[in-house]
């Protein structure tokens, strides 16, 4: 029999002194383990909720692909020559199956510790005898493990614990800093489910599906290398196998792991457990150096340009990523990794991300364009095919033309992954650190976007200011903001009148949201232009000036104006007509507001009158378009989107910013001259609508910023 790591189940009770338990013990244990249930059931629902929204749809994986899976692992002849020799695998004439896993007891997660053990045995016989692993690949019993998950914004304690995991070390694998017996979602291959199914065909039960999601969306997270995950759960007589990706939850049956798809199983194993990290599921072009603890301590990212077809071998700034959206299936899976250039002394920035096979214009060809524009990200080099999820082999992809004849759990959808290497910038604008920073940094995005609407001929749909992030240090006016991601970039000519909403649910436009609910409404569409960029543009620095009290401060209570604003978010279509209704309220009403009530007591008479001035021109952008809208004038639209008219536009809104800025110096150095303000926070002024323009600052805005 082989050896393998399958620690006893009093392994860590061996650690610690013993307990000597009082007489009447009995039901404070039972009350103990109903308790301990409890708790496991209400962290579990917790759980499933965050994957709830990716379970609607699941595709069924291809009838055809148990042979082709892991096909290459080992040969029919290497098998046959194993299972004769196992002494775990009854191999006559007239009977072959593995002993010792035949259905005993109900259907049920809760299979005897023998069938855990045996299924184990088992795994490790197999890696043991046709695996090439070096000990660096092992099965290991985890139904009392806590393997403990990562959560953006919560501190709370959550874990799983499946039945088996096979560890993995190499230099994507690191041993977790808390857990027991050092095992965690960000060593493991894959995760396994034993259970007791005297059936020989699975049900297609949603607990499997729930769990395995919340399996794999941890391993995503904590591995961000992972192309791709896969799980399983076996019983008796077959394995009910999952397959995630970007593309989505990918569900297949594979029966008779006995006699007919005992070979499919074998390799299954074998590869869940192969040394090629590729097979795996795996990144290999971003890799690790890990210290003897199994710790990560230095990384590389090599890339290949697609227009010099140069190859390239960056350092890892940061062991993890800058930023990730790894937590969901069938997302766009942006992941974002800060690189030193050390041929170029040089701070960059890769961004991976996945897009719809067909559907949509590539970033890198968005940054192409944009190449020498003040304002906007700027391109070094990119790689317009980094790996497509139809490679997985697994679910048949039909044309896109074609599926409107197939069930939609068959007709999958294609994803490419790209990889654009860019200059690295500052933090988003969210971070600022004074008032003057961030009234510079949003002047010079608006400006970008005159660029890349008037130089590149594109419209780049998503302004909010998780995409305005700062210029590098030092940097001139002009580059004090940067405006980035172009995923939903479009050329002005590919613009036309859309049901679809695309951007930040908080940013958007009435027009948008008009246009996302029409089939409700009735309301005629119009396309999504320029003025719903600038009226997004407003909705940004009225966000940050209701929501923040300094730099990294909030204001509490949050003003009424912010709750009912962030009660209006959901992308449901009652939660797109509430938006709808409050955004008319404060833009469309018949009786102007004042934009400045409920602003946060830190913002400056300067930025006061912005917002004031920005609100007036956001009012009277979308009256016009509301009347266009409602007597199809396209006449008096064409006007709005002729090139003088957009220029006319910007120039309004980037003097107003111009005219703060030149204020808000001044306000300081009369600030200064009084002396400082109380605590550290500037005075609250009162606002002076009445008195005339500062011809001052005017004057000074209409000069180059130094």
């Amino acid at each position: 029999m082989p050896s393998f790591r399958i620690p006893a189940d009093d392994e860590e009770d061996q650690r610690q002194p013993p307990v000597v338990a009082p007489i009447d013990n009995q039901h404070s244990e039972e009350a103990e383990k109903a308790a301990a249930a409890f708790a496991f059931a209400a962290m579990l629902e917790k759980q499933k909720a965050r994957v709830a929204e990716h379970l609607s749809l699941v595709y069924q994986c291809d009838p055809w692909f148990p042979e082709g899976l892991y096909e290459r692992m080992a040969t029919d002849e290497r098998i046959e020559e194993f299972l004769r020799a196992c002494p775990l695998y009854e191999y006559t004439q007239y009977n072959s199956e593995w002993t010792g896993i035949k259905p005993r007891g109900p259907h049920g997660w809760d299979p005897k510790p023998e069938m855990v053990n045996m299924m184990a045995t088992i795994i490790a016989c197999v890696m043991e005898a046709l695996g090439d692993h070096c000990g660096r690949r092992y099965v290991m019993k985890t139904q009392d493990v806590k393997l403990f998950h990562e959560e953006k914004y919560t501190a709370e304690v959550n874990y799983s614990s499946p039945s088996l995991v096979i560890v993995g070390e190499g230099p994507s694998f690191e041993r977790p800093q808390k857990g027991s017996r050092g095992i965690g979602f960000s060593n493991v291959t894959t995760c396994i489910d034993v259970i007791t199914n005297p059936r020989r065909h699975f049900i297609e039960d949603k607990e499997f599906l729930e769990r395995h999601a919340i399996y794999a969306r941890q391993i995503f997270i904590q591995q961000p290398n992972r192309r791709f995950v896969r799980t399983f759960v076996i019983g008796n007589y077959s394995i009910q196998f999952f397959h995630f990706d970007r593309s989505g939850i990918h569900r297949g049956h594979i029966g008779d792991l006995h006699k007919n798809n005992v070979k499919t199983f074998i390799r299954l194993i074998l590869g869940l457990s192969s040394l090629d990290e590729e097979d795996l599921g795996l990144d290999s072009s971003i890799q690790w150096q890990l210290n003897d603890d199994g710790r990560k301590i230095r990384g590389i990212l090599t890339t290949t340009d697609d227009e010099t077809n140069i190859t390239k071998t960056y350092q890892l700034t940061d062991l993890e990523p800058l930023f990730y959206s790894n937590c969901g299936f069938s997302t766009r899976g942006t992941t974002c990794w800060a690189l030193w250039d050390n041929e170029n002394q040089r701070q960059l920035l890769v961004k991976d991300s996945w897009r719809e096979e067909g559907t949509k214009i590539p970033e890198f060809k968005n940054l192409k364009k944009a190449r020498g524009l003040e304002g906007v990200a700027q391109m070094i080099s990119y790689e317009a095919n980094h790996g497509e999820t139809k490679d997985s082999g697994v679910t048949e992809y039909i044309p896109r033309e074609e599926r409107p004849n197939y069930p939609s759990n068959w007709s999958c959808v294609g994803k490419i992954c790209s990889r654009i290497v860019m200059e690295r910038y500052g933090w988003d604008v969210n971070h600022f650190e004074s008032e003057k920073q961030l009234l510079c940094a949003v002047r010079d995005a608006i400006a970008g976007h005159r660029n890349l609407y008037l130089k590149a001929k594109t419209l780049h749909q998503d302004f909010a200011y998780q995409n305005i992030v700062f210029g590098k240090p030092g940097a001139p006016p002009g580059q004090q903001g940067i405006l980035i991601d172009l995923d939903l970039a479009r050329p002005i000519s590919h613009i036309k009148g859309v049901v679809d909403a695309v951007g930040h649910t908080l940013f958007y436009s009435i027009s948008i949201i008009i246009n996302a609910t029409s089939k409700q409404t009735g309301a005629s569409l119009l396309p999504h232009d320029y003025l719903d960029d600038l009226q997004s543009s407003f909705y940004v620095l009225a966000l940050l000036m209701y929501h923040c009290d300094g730099p990294v401060r909030y204001q509490e209570p949050r003003p009424q104006i912010l709750l009912d604003w962030f009660s209006a978010m959901e992308e449901t279509i009652p939660g797109m007509l509430k938006h709808l209704e409050f955004k008319k309220g404060f833009i469309l009403s018949e009786k102007s507001v004042d934009p400045t009530q409920g602003v946060a007591p830190y913002w400056s008479k300067a930025s006061r009158k912005l917002l004031r001035g920005l609100y007036a021109f956001t009012r009277e952008m979308a009256k016009a378009k509301e009347l266009i809208r409602r007597w199809r004038d396209d006449r008096q639209y064409e006007e709005l989107l002729t090139e003088s008219t957009v220029r006319r536009n910007y120039d309004r809104v980037l003097q107003m910013f111009d005219v703060a800025i030149v204020q808000l110096d001044q306000e300081q150095k009369k600030g200064a001259a009084v002396g400082p303000s109380v605590q550290g926070r500037k005075r609250k002024v009162e606002d002076d609508d009445d008195r005339a323009e500062n011809k001052e600052a005017v004057a000074a805005a209409t000069r180059p910023r130094y």
